[in-house]
């Protein structure tokens, strides 16, 4: 088993306490649902539930997806980005 490092912005960045993680996954990767039950597991399930929320967006190698990236694997860097707000 090798990293994943997992990046958080905004909303989830404070709700978490942190910018970011490394977690040890397995070598032949994980899908999003998988990825999101682990860090539930982790963090708790309110913020499994923030992940998948409204409009959080997911960047996966600094490259935005369409709705959910195919398998995480070692090595890759999944990033969280929920929407914007402020005035």
């Amino acid at each position: 088993m090798t990293a994943l490092t997992i990046r958080y912005f905004a909303s989830l960045r404070e709700q978490l306490g942190c910018e970011r993680e490394t977690l040890t996954i397995p070598e032949s990767g994980l899908t999003l649902p998988e990825l999101v039950a682990l860090l539930g597991e982790v963090h708790g399930p309110e913020v499994a539930e923030a992940l998948i929320g409204p409009g959080v967006r997911i960047a996966l190698n600094d490259e935005l997806t369409d709705g959910q990236p195919g398998l995480v694997r070692p090595g890759d860097v999944v990033a969280f980005l929920p929407p914007v707000t402020g005035g």
